[in-house]
Order: C-alpha cells, then sequence, then structure tokens
C-alpha cells in the first residue's frame, strides 16, 4: 500500500513555470532549463525504481512512503527517496539517475563520476547521506521501542551509470538488481510479529513534513498574463465574453484562471491582492479582477482596499 505517493516537487514545478514565462534570449533561461532537466531526469529515475516493485512478490503487510521528508532535532533536513516498511524490515533507498563510470575511495569517503568525455566530477557521498537517515530511523526506533531491523541501499535507476572497482562490499546496486537483493534482506530478517507496523507507517506520515526548496526567481523578467498553453511561445489570453480565448490560434481555455493561479502561487506566494492579481493576471480594470477573484476558491480577509485573499494550495 502506497501512503505517500511520489510526485513532482514545487522546486521542478516553479522551474516549469518559469521557462514557460521567461523569455529565452535572458541571461539565466539556459541555466534554469538545465536545472529543470536534471529535476526531471532525478524524478524519472524514481519512478523507473517505483515500476520495479511491480514485479516483486512482497509481503503483507507492507507499506510505501515515496520522498519522505522530515527535520531532526537539531533543525537539520531528511529526505528519504523511497521508505518500504514490512514485517521483516524497514528499507531506506537512497535513488541515483547518474551515467559515466562511478568511483568510490571508502578511505576519503570520496565519490566520482568519469563523463564520457572524460571528465572527472566529484559528488556527494550517498553513504553518508544514507548514514544520516539510518541513524536517525534507529534513533526514532529506539524511542518508540520498535523491534525493526533498518536496512539501506543506494539504486542506480540507469543502467549507464557504471560501478568500477572500490563500490566492493557497499550497499549499492542496479534497479535490475531490486529483486535480487531484496529477496535476501527477506531471508535474513525474520518477521516481527509483534510490531504494529500500520501504527509505525502512521507515526512516519505524522513526522512528514513538505520541505522548501528555495528557487531564485527573476519575476521582473517575466511575461506576466493569462499564457495560451498550446502556443508555448508567451502568447498571451485575452478575456471576452466570460472566456479567455486566445487570439492567435483560437483556443478557449476553460482552466486558464486556475493554471495562472497556481503559477501565481508558485512564483509570488499564497497571499493575493486586487492589485498583485491585476499585475501578474495582465488585467487593467479593478471591478474584472474583482469579479474573477470571486470565481476562485480562496479564502478573504479584510474589507475593500485592505481586502487579502489567501490561495490554498
Amino acid at each position: 500500500m502506497i501512503l505517500l505517493a511520489r510526485q513532482p516537487s514545487d522546486s521542478q514545478k516553479i522551474l516549469e513555470v518559469m521557462l514557460r514565462r521567461l523569455p529565452q534570449t535572458q541571461n539565466d533561461y539556459a541555466y534554469y532549463s538545465e536545472r529543470l532537466s536534471r529535476v526531471q531526469a532525478g524524478l524519472a529515475g524514481e519512478q523507473r525504481v517505483d515500476a520495479e516493485w511491480l514485479e516483486i512478490d512482497l509481503p503483507t503487510p507492507h507499506y510505501f512512503l515515496h520522498d519522505f521528508q522530515t527535520t531532526n532535532g537539531f533543525g537539520s533536513t531528511h529526505q528519504m527517496d523511497t521508505i518500504f516498511l514490512c514485517p521483516h524490515f524497514l528499507l531506506i533507498l537512497e535513488i541515483k539517475n547518474i551515467t559515466g563510470n562511478l568511483s568510490y575511495d571508502a578511505s576519503f569517503a570520496q565519490f566520482t563520476r568519469t563523463t564520457m568525455d572524460g571528465t572527472v566530477e566529484g559528488m556527494a557521498n550517498p553513504f553518508v547521506q544514507l548514514e544520516r537517515h539510518v541513524v536517525w530511523m534507529k534513533k526514532l526506533f529506539q524511542r518508540e521501542r520498535i523491534d525493526l531491523p533498518v536496512v539501506h541501499a543506494v539504486v542506480l535507476a540507469t543502467k549507464n551509470g557504471i560501478l568500477t572497482k572500490g563500490f566492493e562490499g557497499q550497499p549499492i546496486f542496479h534497479v535490475t538488481g531490486l529483486r535480487f537483493y531484496f529477496q535476501k534482506w527477506i531471508e535474513r530478517h525474520h518477521p516481527r510479529e509483534s510490531v504494529d507496523l500500520l501504527r509505525l507507517a502512521n507515526l512516519l506520515l505524522s513526522l512528514h513534513t513538505q520541505l522548501k526548496k528555495e528557487v531564485e526567481i527573476p519575476l521582473q523578467e517575466m511575461v506576466k498574463g493569462v499564457l495560451c498553453p498550446q502556443c508555448g511561445t508567451g502568447q498571451r489570453l485575452k478575456y471576452h465574453y466570460k472566456k479567455w480565448i486566445c487570439p492567435h490560434c483560437g483556443l478557449v481555455d476553460r482552466e486558464a484562471l486556475m493554471r495562472t493561479l497556481e503559477d501565481y502561487r508558485l512564483l509570488v506566494g499564497q497571499q493575493v491582492t486586487n492589485r498583485s492579481f491585476r499585475e501578474f493576471f495582465g488585467i487593467d480594470s479593478p471591478d474584472l479582477a474583482y469579479k474573477l477573484l470571486q470565481q476562485l476558491p480562496l479564502q478573504a480577509e479584510g474589507v475593500k482596499k485592505h481586502r487579502k485573499y489567501w490561495i490554498m494550495e
């Protein structure tokens, strides 16, 4: 059972909106485009591993928590790509969608990759990341008096990440090896029938907190207005007789208002006024802006010029 589903992050959504609204001639357009590609590749890798689980015979009961995020007592964050919970153990997976020849020097805790053009790059050590998560989880189990082994591994989501010497004995394998290693863990750890798995799963859910990742947003350089999703060139829709219509392709967009409101939430924030609404949506009339605001599922406070609205996610 999936208790916490995997979804595109707010960082990915923000970058997607930015690239729809930034002119391609903007200085940092290529940077944001490359950054979005990396985020999307990471999500695709995680989804590739998610699909592998479908072909594995899993014990009952079992629970998945994908992209679990929390903060420890020191204010540091933990983000675990996948937590799998079953009567035998709790498994933490760190999923990497990395290409190139990968090397690891345990004596220096150094993780590197060599790209096809021969460039050597240092990368974040996934084993250190995993160990932090394991220590946090074991402390939680100790506090809650839960007797359940904690297993962990790094999973490479692409066959184009080549493991070289130095990884011997490290908890890392390609996604196609998930079935093999899962069976090994099942054989090694006997089921703990005394553990209330649903209670543990709900405890973890109660500790999950969506962490905000900062993305620098060049708001002043973005195209404002309600944009046509079909043209994809920053073409603005016109509001005519209660309809949003594209003067270029003729599209009548019934989702335009809600989609642009989501753009506003991601780029500007959850608070909106008549003035900020007009500026972002490209509307001149305060009266029309007021009428459109009344059509949206917003929580209002204040009166007249002091009236503010809150966008509910």
